[in-house]
């Protein structure tokens, strides 16, 4: 569950699944700003049941469209300390790494897994996925050589999140899709998200859309020169606040595996995150962000 949920913690203007048709691929290629990011990873909270008495760590995420796709990476190193009363803590060190490309056209999806836990192997796979208007499957390399199969409507990573914006768009309220994205052989996922609203100076903005949005604060940004095509970073960028409870569609539950809260600017950046895996909750923090140039594709 805990690698489940850093690996969407990781991932990215279409209306609805019955929409005519995925924009076009110059479209698709500047939807989004490519950049890569720095996290600073801590503890937020601890439930009374919690063994989790403290956490730290890192996470690197790095998004970058392609000629034909997006190309992702997300590598984490957290240190989580489980104690009790009375006792030592116990530092479990995890790392975990993890690539994926997706056709902007929609149909292609390709990811790998490598899951450490104090540097014991965890998990370790590669698989790819496709889909088209009847539905689609995708398979794992893993020990198991897992397959699933992707019902109607399923959508990748960087579609479901076109998707989910351009809902916040339009306004507040409910967004419910089904979404493989790879991180675990629990995919796909029944993705409940609620768009909170717009946010300006870390609060929801409570009934006005209207506001100037949030700027990124100057420290956070790194190579801001036109030569770099990171001229304009400073510019004002709508943010919205975003929760997500994720259901595995293999399992029957009543809870979701994990939830997530982000705050996510027009351009795809996530610029403040929350993990919540039941019994503590994981903030993410940027400390570090670099835009990257455009692909240079005939």
């Amino acid at each position: 569950m805990l690698a489940a949920a850093l690996g969407v913690a990781t991932c990215i203007a279409v209306a609805d699944v019955r929409a005519a048709s995925i924009p076009t691929v110059q479209a698709q290629k500047t939807a989004f700003t490519p950049h890569r990011a720095l996290y600073r990873m801590e503890l937020g909270s601890s439930t009374q049941g919690s063994d989790v008495v403290d956490a730290s760590g890192t996470m690197f995420y790095r998004f970058e469209p392609l000629c034909d796709g997006w190309e992702v990476e997300s590598r984490v190193a957290l240190r989580l300390h489980y104690g009790s009363t009375g006792a030592a803590p116990e530092v479990v060190e995890t790392t975990w790494t993890f690539t994926s490309f997706e056709s902007y056209d929609g149909t292609d999806f390709t990811y790998a897994v490598d899951h450490k836990r104090n540097g014991l192997v965890q998990e370790a796979f590669a698989g790819e996925a496709g889909k088209d208007d009847m539905g689609g499957g995708a398979s794992f390399n893993d020990e198991e050589f897992t397959s699933v199969n992707l019902p109607v409507g399923t959508l990748f990573p960087a579609e479901h999140l076109m998707r989910l914006l351009a809902h916040a768009r339009r306004g507040n309220g409910p967004f419910k899709r089904v979404v493989f994205d790879g991180a675990s052989i629990d995919n796909p996922y029944e993705v409940n998200a609620f768009v909170v609203g717009p946010v300006q100076d870390g609060d929801v903005m409570a009934g006005n859309t209207s506001a100037e949005p949030e700027k990124t604060p100057a420290a956070l940004l790194v190579g801001a020169s036109s030569a770099t095509g990171t001229a304009g970073l400073n510019a004002g960028r709508k943010i919205w606040r975003v929760r997500m409870a994720y259901f595995p569609m293999l399992a029957v539950e009543d809870l979701p595996d994990f939830e997530l809260e982000i705050d996510y600017r027009d351009d795809g950046i996530a610029e403040r995150m929350i993990q919540d895996f039941g019994d503590f909750t994981l903030n993410l923090t940027p400390s570090r962000l670099e835009v990257l140039p455009p692909p240079e594709c005939k």
